[in-house]
């Protein structure tokens, strides 16, 4: 059977193609939100959202 490690508590690569599965689940989540009219929950995916995209970005200038 295959290394199964990366389904542990932080056992997925911060590396950005994870990242960016992360945020697209997010961006997803947003537009849910928007569309059942939870403005408060948007703003908190909002500012998640923002987070990982500045961490996104980090990781890209190091050239990972």
């Amino acid at each position: 059977m295959g290394d199964l490690s990366k389904y542990d508590f932080g056992g997925l690569d911060r590396e950005p193609t994870n990242l960016l599965r992360l945020i697209s689940e997010l961006e997803g989540s947003y537009q849910l939100l928007k569309y059942m009219g939870f403005e408060e929950d948007m703003e908190i995916i909002d500012k998640m959202k923002k987070k990982y995209y500045t961490i996104y970005f980090e990781e890209k200038r190091k050239g990972k």
